[in-house]
């Protein structure tokens, strides 16, 4: 089994995005920038769950 590390990473980048932002620990001081960013972790989160993160053979 191959893993396909970009999709996974994506997934993982975003995820870890939002709970950073969970605890308070804000990465962009923009507050519309900080919006922006969530968002696009957030759909970044759910692309990567449902995303097969197998190449294939």
């Amino acid at each position: 089994m191959k893993v396909n590390y970009f999709t996974l990473a994506l997934g993982l980048l975003g995820a870890a995005k939002l709970i950073l932002n969970a605890y308070g620990l804000d990465i962009l001081q923009d507050d519309q920038m900080n919006a922006i960013a969530n968002g696009v972790a957030a759909v970044l989160s759910i692309i990567g769950v449902y995303t097969n993160h197998q190449k294939p053979v």
